[in-house]
């Protein structure tokens, strides 16, 4: 699991093998792109991959604590 962003909002991706991944989003957000520094560097996101923080805890939670993705929340795969 990888977490990055701040200031209310986050990016959060998980893989378990290196080759797929998953990226937890929020399908109420648009496509439009957001300018958002993670890991020290300034990237473009869609909207919809900038989560809030409550998502982003719920996620890491399941994912500590089961080592799997959480179901009630919204993941699209990314290869």
């Amino acid at each position: 699991m990888s977490i990055g962003g701040g200031a209310g909002k986050y990016i959060v991706t998980v893989t378990f093998d290196n080759l797929n991944f998953y990226i937890l989003v929020d399908l109420a957000k648009s496509n439009n792109m957001e300018k958002l520094v993670v890991g020290g560097q300034y990237g473009n996101f869609t909207a919809l991959q900038c989560v809030d923080l409550l998502r982003c805890l719920l996620a890491v939670r399941t994912f500590a604590l089961e080592g799997k993705l959480d179901e009630l929340l919204t993941w699209q795969t990314d290869k």
